[in-house]
């Protein structure tokens, strides 16, 4: 194992790190039932600390990180850290579940990032993925990435569903036409504008 520089060392620390608190805010953030969430909530915290910190640290330990690499993901880290603290505090004390959990909320959150996007928490861990592979360019971190997205468009399109088959239908299509999926859209007529 090589000794890492100061930047290399930071950018581990806060790669690993990121997925950690992801784990730990998640678990004060979303309200768990005693079923099948359970599951999908032991997935996610085994996706965040192998799939994340462990395999960022073991790999990174081993290899130097390009600055361009570095500042490329140091950004996007940035960027993911404060998405999902702004999403986070929208739905905080809403009762939301985790993925696969077939949750459907009472209404239609609408507040921060969720006016634009539809998930942006899956996007903050997407940008995290992204980041890790980038600053971490390996066949395993660009295989993680892929399977977490393909792992998230399945989470999303089961949470749509079972939405799409509540009370909240009609306003979650229409909310569906002014938000974007992963990708955000400015609509002037959302609400909080």
């Amino acid at each position: 194992m090589k000794i890492p520089t100061v930047f290399q060392g930071v950018l581990l620390f806060f790669l690993g790190g990121v997925f950690i608190h992801f784990l730990l805010a998640g678990a004060r953030t979303f309200a768990r039932s005693g079923t099948s969430d359970d599951r999908a909530a032991a997935y996610a915290q085994g996706a965040f600390v192998f799939g994340g910190t462990c395999t960022v640290w073991f790999l990174g330990l081993r290899q130097p990180i390009a600055l361009p690499n570095g500042i490329a993901a140091a950004a996007l880290l940035l960027m993911s850290i404060a998405l999902y603290e702004w999403a986070r505090h929208a739905i905080w004390k809403r009762g939301f579940r985790t993925a696969w959990s077939g949750f459907v909320p009472e209404e239609i959150c609408e507040q921060g990032p969720y006016r634009h996007v539809r998930h942006p928490l899956y996007v903050a861990y997407l940008l995290a993925f992204l980041a890790a592979a980038i600053a971490v360019p390996h066949p395993v971190t660009a295989a993680i990435f892929v399977v977490n997205v393909l792992l998230l468009i399945h989470a999303v399109r089961s949470e749509e569903r079972a939405i799409g088959e509540s009370p909240l239908a009609r306003a979650y299509a229409d909310y569906r036409g002014r938000a974007g999926m992963f990708w955000p859209r400015f609509d002037r007529s959302a609400p909080g504008r």
